[in-house]
């Protein structure tokens, strides 16, 4: 009966064994394959755009091609043609520009300040010399030169203006010196003969644009 038992025993014990080395292995093969599932499927989380990939923070927008508008050119101008009026204005009171009857005996209350005659000539020929220079196409190289040269004479001739009238005006000098008066009284006809030979050699490119050189 003992050995017997004890080989039932051991039978059985050999039996809890086997069961037990059967659960071991099933949880070892569970374990490997949890572990061969985790390294072959990393957990990856949202793609971030990177510069210069697909995402909005790498696409170049092309610039815009419409040019700024020139409205604030308005504004420049307005304030610049204030300043350069007046200080015309008052060069030419210091220098004997003053109020005349242009017809007298015919119309004696037609009168007008000549000082005026100084911003509308230089100011006024500084940009159609401007304009031609830089501004029109067609001309030839000798009229733009002659455009360049005038206009640039005539910005320093007003730049020369503005700083003989202030210096007068600021410590009280009522009257100019005569060299003042003389290089003013002859601005007019100055500029009258600039004005006349760039018009004609304007005309001149845009009648006969064959000859041009």
């Amino acid at each position: 009966m003992l050995p017997g038992l004890l080989g039932h025993g051991g039978r059985l014990e050999r039996g809890e064994r086997t069961a037990d080395d059967e659960r071991g292995t099933d949880d070892t093969d569970v374990a490997d394959h949890s572990h061969r599932h985790d390294t072959a499927t990393p957990i990856v989380g949202p793609a971030t755009p990177t510069p210069g990939g697909s995402g909005d923070a790498g696409v170049t927008r092309p610039a815009s091609s419409r040019p700024p508008r020139p409205w604030p050119l308005l504004l420049i101008g307005l304030g610049a043609a204030v300043a350069v009026w007046s200080g015309w204005v008052g060069l030419g009171q210091l220098t004997g520009f003053g109020v005349v009857q242009l017809l007298p005996g015919v119309w004696d209350d037609l009168r007008i300040n000549t000082a005026v005659v100084l911003p509308l000539s230089v100011e006024a020929y500084g940009g159609y010399a401007l304009r031609c220079w830089l501004g029109t196409t067609g001309l030839s190289a000798r009229t733009r030169r002659f455009a360049r040269r005038s206009a640039i004479t005539s910005l320093t001739i007003g730049a020369g203006a503005q700083a003989a009238s202030h210096l007068m005006t600021a410590p009280g000098i009522h009257t100019a010196p005569w060299p003042v008066t003389v290089l003013v009284a002859c601005i007019p006809v100055l500029v009258l003969g600039l004005a006349s030979a760039l018009a004609r050699l304007v005309t001149a490119d845009t009648t006969h644009p064959d000859n041009q050189h």
